[in-house]
């Protein structure tokens, strides 16, 4: 890994010919089926017939019933009948609810025993999804501590190796996808609601609990990302600012995965960590449309923009060699508004005409990338470093931004030759994109003609450094 030094880490997204990447598996993440009369059977041969590989089912600890299968009758007979239409069982195996968390019950070494047992049970299923957005309060709970430190990734960190172990010891075939990480966070402590970690601090922080957890083996052999859009109506092109990240944002993903892991026992995207996008969909409105109830809670875009995006998503998927999945939450529509509204069918099982762009797409990439490919190499420097100055009679005004979250000292010299006094500095915190103004005295005798020098290091990653040099003269 260390092969990849300065010069292969200088870094971005760089796009090279079209090519040969396997195209990304489709499905759908879906607990409908637990609730048909038939367990789903028919549904699973609807979304195999569409080209979708694999079925996404949750299965949630309750950290108060720690050896009680939740829905194990269900799932008796939900799993065979979707390995019985040729798709792929893949088990998203969580704590929940949250309150339970916070409340102290539960522990990483119940939930590992819990996975193992659903391994157990199920030996047909050989790929496990553990946790589901940990960053978000919906999910897991506290986030940060009184001090306002996050605590929410060092405590899932714990429940995500538990259940790694765990697994592997069932059956050593089995992946391990982690995380399930939100695409978004507000990363304050004192929110009035919806107290959250972004996705990139939240790795940040994951990253820094392993590193001090001392582990040198992997917890996670995959990384299940939820790229859902900020708002249904926003194109697909429309992204998140950073910390957060949506599906244009993969390469802030990849960087924050380097930047918790690299040269330690987990692999990061440059050495084999896939990308799971394991929830992702565009709510649509359902307006005057037969079984539905209650009244729409957030924004909604239009079928035909979904479909348009869905084909799109699936046909950028496979032009990115690190992502190995894409699973659209739903297949079919919940009744109630208040749910979640965005699948390829609609409730009462009519196909959207994202069904047929899907189906498409699929098509299309069925021998890989039709475009261009996407590679990434991690960044060395730090992200957006940038400084202005501008002179006043007495003071040099500095101006100091990065696109992250970064420390390090601002400096100032004099250039007169008759100055002899070292350059004098001052400590500097960058938190975000939110720039840094400071008022730097001229040293007195020291001339009119000064060079101003900015030197940070990214907090996520203190290897990746910057260095901004300017000058400036004080007016006569």
């Amino acid at each position: 890994m260390r092969l990849f030094a300065a010069a292969l880490a200088t870094s971005a997204t760089l796009l090279v010919g079209a090519g040969a990447a396997p195209a990304a598996d489709i499905g759908a993440n879906d607990d409908t089926a637990k609730h048909l009369d038939d367990r789903g059977a028919a549904m699973f041969r609807e979304m195999a017939d569409l080209g979708l590989r694999q079925a996404v089912i949750a299965v949630r600890f309750r950290p108060s019933e720690p050896t009680v299968i939740q829905d194990k009758a269900q799932l008796d007979e939900v799993i065979p009948n979707a390995v019985a239409a040729g798709l792929d069982v893949v088990l998203a195996v969580y704590p929940y609810p949250p309150r339970e968390l916070e409340a102290g019950l539960g522990s990483a070494s119940l939930f590992g025993s819990y996975a193992g047992a659903v391994a157990s049970i199920y030996p047909q299923v050989k790929r496990f999804v553990v946790g589901n957005e940990p960053n978000q309060p919906a999910f897991w709970r506290p986030q940060f501590n009184g001090s306002g430190a996050n605590v929410s990734a060092a405590a899932f960190g714990g429940y995500l190796a538990a259940a790694y172990d765990a697994l592997k010891a069932v059956d050593p075939e089995i992946t391990v996808v982690g995380v399930g990480l939100s695409p978004r966070g507000n990363d304050r402590p004192r929110a009035k609601n919806n107290i959250s970690t972004s996705p990139v601090r939240f790795l940040r922080a994951l990253g820094a609990w392993y590193r001090r957890s001392g582990r040198a083996t992997p917890i996670m052999d995959a990384f299940s990302f939820h790229p859902y859009p900020n708002e249904a109506t926003d194109p697909l092109e429309r992204g998140y600012g950073w910390p957060n990240a949506g599906f244009v944002n993969l390469d802030r993903v990849k960087q924050a995965l380097w930047d918790a892991f690299h040269d330690t026992g987990q692999p990061t995207t440059l050495d084999g960590l896939e990308l799971h996008l394991d929830e992702v969909g565009w709510q649509v409105s359902t307006a005057r449309r037969p079984g539905y109830r209650g009244a729409e809670n957030v924004p909604v875009t239009d079928e035909a923009s979904q479909a348009v995006i869905y084909g799109e998503l699936v046909r950028r998927a496979a032009c990115d060699p690190d992502v190995a999945e894409i699973s659209f939450f739903g297949f079919r529509d919940d009744g109630l508004r208040t749910g979640f509204q965005a699948g390829l069918q609609r409730v009462d099982g009519s196909a959207r005409p994202a069904a047929e762009a899907v189906r498409a797409a699929i098509a299309e990439t069925a021998g890989g990338c039709p475009g261009a490919l996407v590679s990434w190499r991690p960044h060395a420097a730090v992200l957006g470093a940038r400084m202005a100055v501008l002179p006043a009679p007495s003071t040099i005004a500095a101006r100091i931004g990065a696109g992250e979250d970064a420390r390090g000292a601002l400096c100032i010299r004099a250039l007169s030759r008759r100055a002899s006094a070292p350059p004098r500095c001052t400590a500097i915190a960058l938190r975000g994109l939110r720039p840094l103004r400071l008022q730097l005295q001229a040293p007195a005798g020291a001339g009119r003609r000064f060079e101003i020098a900015v030197e940070l290091r990214a907090l996520a990653n203190a290897t990746r450094t910057s260095r901004v040099v300017a000058r400036a003269a004080l007016p006569r």
